[in-house]
């Protein structure tokens, strides 16, 4: 018996056939995709409790400033290389600050290139410093008290995310307590 194929049969073989060639088609996209990762630390850890000298923010910046808490920005990628054949990603640096589990200040800063390896960020890179020191509690006494931060518990999240490639960079958090 000679059975010849239907219109069905040769609609779902052309379908499993372009089924077929876009699975292949992206492999080929997702194993020549650019992929990166690594960490933010401060002072060698990825969570941090900060043990702070006094309520003004001016100390905590000199220690920072010291490096008594270097924030390490670090990453590796793959298939990074531009058509020049540089290695360079750009990343999106950003900001949150909480003070008793409220978020009170969140800011990002302008995109900038960054080569793989390891680097030292100043406190400038983020902006925790001006969050901390300029907000809705502490302009109440900016004259009288500059730069003294209100008691409580602070948490500051540090991330960097990277435009145009696949993958992400673990953030770090750093916390301390004003009496």
């Amino acid at each position: 018996m000679n059975v010849l194929p239907t219109n069905n049969s040769k609609k779902l073989k052309t379908l499993i056939r372009i089924l077929a060639l876009a699975w292949f088609a992206f492999i080929l996209v997702e194993s020549n995709a650019q992929t990166v990762k690594g960490a933010i630390t401060v002072g060698k850890s990825s969570e941090l409790k900060l043990e702070t000298k006094s309520d003004n923010l001016i100390d905590l910046f000199i220690d920072f400033r010291k490096e008594r808490y270097p924030i390490l920005f670090s990453f590796q990628g793959d298939g990074i290389k531009s058509k020049e054949g540089r290695e360079i990603i750009f990343f999106e640096f950003i900001t949150e600050v909480y003070h008793n589990g409220k978020l009170m200040g969140k800011t990002s800063r302008n995109p900038m290139p960054y080569i793989p390896g390891d680097m030292i960020i100043g406190t400038e890179g983020f902006d925790f410093i001006s969050l901390l020191s300029y907000n809705e509690k502490s302009r109440v006494t900016l004259k009288e008290t500059p730069a003294k931060l209100a008691p409580g518990n602070y948490q500051v999240k540090l991330l960097a995310r990277p435009l145009e490639v696949k993958g992400q960079i673990k953030p770090a958090t750093f916390s301390f307590t004003i009496q």
